[in-house]
């Protein structure tokens, strides 16, 4: 699997409005990651969130790294509780052409 630039294929934007149509229901966040990890799209962080990243964001931003890299391996969306309890999903985001595979980036929540 290559590594590739999430906009050469989508607009993280638009992504993440049409996944937030999916868990808008739940109250859940969306965020949408890059191919580097780099924050393209989030439209809110949960209450829960905010406070536990205000008293400990090394925490938070290493577990973030932790599914990211997780994400990077792994073929299938997946589901991680982070250190703090919280359950986050994961979906890779991928783009094939052909046989080649792309990692683009990371959506969750």
């Amino acid at each position: 699997m290559r590594i590739d630039r999430l906009d050469k294929y989508f607009n993280p934007e638009e992504l993440g409005r049409l996944l937030q149509n999916f868990v808008s229901y739940l109250g859940a966040s969306v965020g949408i990651f890059d191919e580097s990890g780099n924050l393209r799209f989030v439209d809110f962080m949960p209450p829960y969130c905010e406070v536990i990243s205000s008293r400990v964001p090394e925490r938070c931003e290493a577990d973030r790294r932790e599914r990211f890299e997780k994400a990077k391996r792994r073929k299938k969306p997946f589901l991680h509780t982070c250190f703090a309890g919280k359950l986050n999903f994961v979906i890779p985001l991928k783009f094939y052409s052909g046989k080649d595979e792309f990692f683009i980036g990371v959506a969750g929540g």
